[in-house]
Formats: structure tokens, C-alpha cells, sequence
């Protein structure tokens, strides 16, 4: 579709097909609360291990995990940021990558706990990252939707850019 044309030389419906589907390609709503549910899971994440970085000292092995911990939650941030656009393949990872957090922010919570470390953060992390697997696996839909809009406008030539 030329957005230039001359008015009449293209046929009506597709315009409308093209309006539609413009309408379609920004992100929807519960895409971009999905989002922010992965950002607040990655932060908390990232905050758990920060936090067990600066008040513990940790040898052997444990003392990897405070750093992988806020390793995947920079990550996640990164995907939050994607999920946000509604992208379909970024809601996908959310979903997985929220649950890898869950289960590891769980994990070190029980370890932490057992051995008299008790933080805020830790407590917080496994409850956001599995509200942001839901929040994700919510967003699902309408995202591979505003995806398809835009796979369609990108044929069509028109390149939105979001």
C-alpha cells in the first residue's frame, strides 16, 4: 500500500483493512502491564541479589548465586522493555524467564532464611515473578496480535517503527 497515492486509485477496503490493522499494532493494555509486572519482577530479582552482595559474604558455590540472581534480573528488565511493545517472542520469554526466576528467587529465599538471612527483597521476588508469568501469559494473545498487524503493515510497506 502507498500512503502517496493519488485519492481513488486504491481500492476502499484496503484502507480500512490498513486502518484497522495500524490500530491493531500499538501494544494493548494488559501488553503493557504485562511489562511493567516483568520490570517489577527483574528489579525486585536484581535488588535480592544486590542486597545479599552487600550484607553478606558468601564463599563456595552460594556465593555465585547473589550474582546470577542479579544478572537474570538486569535481564529481565531488558525483556520487560520488549514485552512493553508487545512483541509476541518477548511475552514467550517472559513466560519462561518469569518462571526460571520464580523458581530461583524461591530457592534462595528458603536457603537464605535457613541460614538467618532474612531480606525484604527475597521475600517479595518469588510472589512478583510468578504474578509476572501470569501477567505474560495473559498478554499472549493481544501481543501476537499487534505482531501480526505489524507483520501485515510491514508487507504493505508501511513500517510503524514500535
Amino acid at each position: 500500500m502507498n500512503p502517496y497515492a493519488a485519492p481513488g486509485t486504491q481500492p476502499r477496503d484496503a484502507s480500512e483493512d490498513a486502518e484497522r490493522d495500524i490500530a491493531e499494532a500499538s501494544p494493548p493494555r494488559i501488553a503493557r502491564i504485562a511489562g511493567a509486572a516483568v520490570a517489577l519482577a527483574g528489579v525486585l530479582v536484581f535488588l535480592t541479589g544486590a542486597q545479599t552482595l552487600a550484607v553478606v559474604s558468601i564463599r563456595g558455590a552460594l556465593g555465585l548465586v547473589p550474582w546470577a540472581l542479579a544478572v537474570l534480573g538486569a535481564g529481565e528488565l531488558v525483556l520487560a522493555s520488549l514485552v512493553f511493545r508487545a512483541r509476541a517472542w518477548s511475552v514467550v520469554a517472559a513466560v519462561a524467564a518469569s518462571f526460571v526466576l520464580m523458581m530461583a528467587s524461591g530457592v534462595w529465599l528458603i536457603v537464605s532464611l535457613s541460614h538467618g538471612l532474612f531480606q525484604l527483597y527475597a521475600f517479595g521476588a518469588p510472589f512478583a515473578s510468578l504474578g509476572a508469568a501470569v501477567m505474560a501469559l495473559l498478554a499472549m494473545g493481544p501481543a501476537q496480535r499487534a505482531s501480526a498487524a505489524r507483520a501485515r503493515l510491514k508487507q504493505q510497506g508501511m513500517d510503524l517503527g514500535i
